[in-house]
Formats: structure tokens, sequence, C-alpha cells
């Protein structure tokens, strides 16, 4: 486990490495996937910033190795990351756990505890298992495949809510968490923290709401149908990625999905 930290937010990071101990096990058993060395860094928005423009600066020169880019897409791999720095310090990026992978390609969840605390996620302890078993599951999700599948490409730009990777990686990890938090804590998956739950009632949040709800049942469908090991070859295979039409009619996906 590593959990790097500044000083002011040691215990903090005393009480995720303690809680994340313990969902670690159930998160690998759950999943089938295992987690060797999960990574949190909690860090200020200013240190979130950096290391998301970093991040998607790296993915961006990934996902266009090779390619012959014309002098506007050229410019957009300049423009791109430093829109990605703008969105976390305006937009609300760092309100929640953000899933980079490191420059050596390993994933790592960044949490601004300072928008913990105005959850109130970080002194209730439901929650922050809740998030905790997201964000490791997530995790899982990249080391299983490597990066090829999680966390999504930037390139080229697919709108994030809309991204089928981002939409399965999310539902999975809610799938996860329905299961996982009951058995911890002996309740389903706590409800919303105040913050968000005035947040829901914006039109786009209930619409992603939505996406993520119709991808957990579609995981749970799919593993009930064929098996974790089938499911879980999803995270090497980008060409199994569900399409946008099969997450509204998932017997297709299954379908050509490898068999148990």
């Amino acid at each position: 486990m590593y959990v790097q930290h500044e000083t002011r937010h040691a215990e903090l990071a005393d009480r995720v490495e303690e809680l994340a101990r313990v969902v670690l096990p159930w998160v690998e058993k759950v999943t089938g996937l295992p987690l060797p060395r999960p990574r949190f860094e909690l860090v200020d928005v200013d240190g979130l910033a950096t290391a998301y423009r970093s991040f998607v600066r790296r993915q961006m020169e990934r996902d266009t190795e090779g390619l012959d880019l014309t002098c506007y897409e050229q410019a957009k791999l300049v423009v791109h990351p430093q829109a990605a720095e703008a969105l976390v310090r305006h937009a609300g990026l760092s309100e929640r756990p953000v899933l980079i992978a490191t420059s050596v390609g390993q994933p790592s969840t960044l949490i601004v505890p300072e928008s913990l605390g105005l959850q109130k996620l970080s002194e209730t302890p439901d929650l922050l298992c809740d998030l905790l078993v997201h964000s490791l599951t997530q995790q899982a999700q990249v080391i299983a495949g490597g990066g090829q599948v999680v966390p999504a490409p930037e390139w080229p730009k697919f709108s994030t809510s809309k991204h089928p990777i981002v939409q399965l990686s999310e539902g999975h990890a809610q799938w996860t968490s329905s299961l996982v938090t009951r058995e911890i804590t002996g309740s389903s998956r706590p409800d919303r923290s105040p913050l968000a739950n005035v947040l829901a009632r914006s039109l786009l949040e209930r619409v992603a709401d939505r996406r993520v709800a119709r991808a957990s049942a579609l995981v749970d469908q799919a593993v009930s149908t064929r098996g974790l090991p089938a499911f879980n070859a999803v995270w090497n295979t980008p060409s199994l990625v569900p399409t946008l039409a099969e997450f509204r009619h998932p017997g297709r996906w299954i379908g050509r999905m490898p068999p148990p």
C-alpha cells in the first residue's frame, strides 16, 4: 500500500491506508482481479491540476504515437493538457477521486482532502469505504489490462461522460461497491453525501447516474451469465469493450464475450 500525503493530511492518510487494507481483499475477491500495490496520493488542488495535466499529456503522446498529425492536431496536443488543468481548477474535478496512470504506467488515485471534508466523506466511514472500493476497483482494472483499456484514451477526444470505457469502468466500480460495502459495513452502497445530493438535482448528473446504473446492471448480467474470467477479458482486449448501443442491449454484447 502506498499513500503519499502532505504533513497536514497525515491523519486522513492513516485512515485511508487502514480502511484500504480492509477493503482490498474484498475488492480482489469480488472482482477476481489482483491489485498488488494500491496507490493513493493526497494532494491540494494545485497538485491535482499539475499531476492531471501531466497525465493527459502522456496519454495523448501515447495515443498519437506514429500518427501523421495535421498542424491543427499538433496544436491540440499542446492545448488539451492545459485545458485539462483548467478543468481541475474551475470545473469541480477536485471534488471526487481522480484516477491517473503514473509515468511508469501504474494506476494512482488522487484525492483532495479539503474536498473530502466539504462532502463529509472523510468523517463518514460508509462513504469513505465506498470511495475506496470504487478507487481500488478502477486501479485493478488498469493493472489487469496494462492500461490498454482504462484509463480512457485521450485521443481522439470523446465526451468523457459518454465514453464506453468510462461507463464500463464506473459501472464495474459501482457493481463492486454494492457487494463489498455491504460485506464490510452491513449495509448496501451508502447514500450520497449532502453535496452530491445537491449536484444530483441537475439534469446532467441524473443522466450520468442512469448511465452508471445501466452499466452496473450490464456488468452484473455479464458476470452472472459468463463468469468473472470471461468478463475480465475486457480489461486487456479493447475490441471487447461494449459499444454505446450494446449498453442498451446487453444481450448483444454478452453474445460476443468469450465463453465461460
